[in-house]
C-alpha cells in the first residue's frame, strides 16, 4: 500500500503552480496561500562593485554562532519570522559543513553572508544572502555575491538566484552586479487550515 504525504508547498511559474495548487488542495482537502512572489535571476557577466573594502572567506566551524545569528536575522528580514540564534545553530552547522557558505570579511569581522545552495550541470544557485542592518549600504553583499558569482563562473556554471519581488533593494543590488531577469516564480504553501 502506498502512503501519501501532503506536499508542504510548490514553487514554479505563477500560472502553473496556481492551477496545480487549486487541484491538489481540492483533492487533498487542504488550504493554500501564496507565500512569496520571486524574480529569478541569472548572472551571465559579473560587474564587480568598486571601492568596497574586504575579502571573501569561507565560513568555518569556529563561526557557527555568527552564522546562526545571521540566519536569525535573515529569517526576520526575509520572512518576518522572529527566531533566536540558538534555534539556528543546527542549520548553521549544516551550512558550514556543506562547504559553500561564505562571508565578506572587513577587518577580521564577518559583515555579510552568502551561500551556494545547489549546483546543477549548468547553474549554481545562490541563497541566504544577508547583511546585518548596521553593516548595510556599504556594498558588502554586492561584493560578496560578485565574488561568489566569479567562483561559479570559474567552475563553468551560470550563477542564479531568486529574489523577493517585494524587496526593491535586493533586486536593485543583484541587477547592479550583472544579474538579469529570467522570469517570475511563485511559492505556494499548503496547510490543513
Amino acid at each position: 500500500m502506498i502512503e501519501l504525504h501532503d506536499l508542504p508547498g510548490i514553487t514554479g511559474l505563477p500560472h502553473t503552480v496556481e492551477r496545480f495548487a487549486k487541484l491538489y488542495a481540492n483533492a487533498r482537502q487542504l488550504h493554500y496561500d501564496t507565500h512569496m512572489g520571486m524574480e529569478s535571476y541569472c548572472c551571465p557577466k559579473v560587474l564587480k562593485p568598486q571601492h568596497v573594502g574586504g575579502t571573501m572567506e569561507k565560513a568555518l566551524g569556529n563561526r557557527t554562532g555568527i552564522v546562526a545569528s545571521f540566519l536569525a536575522g535573515f529569517s526576520e528580514s526575509a520572512y518576518g519570522v522572529t527566531v533566536t540564534p540558538e534555534s539556528q545553530l543546527s542549520a548553521a552547522e549544516g551550512l558550514i559543513g556543506q562547504g559553500d557558505l561564505y562571508f565578506w570579511m572587513v577587518d577580521g569581522r564577518p559583515e555579510s553572508m552568502a551561500n551556494i545552495a545547489h549546483r546543477s550541470p549548468r547553474h549554481g544557485r545562490i541563497n541566504a544572502v544577508y547583511t546585518p542592518p548596521a553593516s548595510r549600504k556599504q556594498g558588502y553583499a554586492s561584493a560578496l555575491v560578485a565574488e561568489v558569482c566569479e567562483l561559479l563562473h570559474r567552475e563553468s556554471l551560470q550563477p542564479m538566484l531568486y529574489a523577493d519581488m517585494t524587496n526593491p533593494d535586493s533586486n536593485k543590488v543583484y541587477q547592479q552586479i550583472g544579474f538579469v531577469d529570467s522570469g517570475k516564480v511563485t511559492d505556494i504553501r499548503f496547510n490543513r487550515g
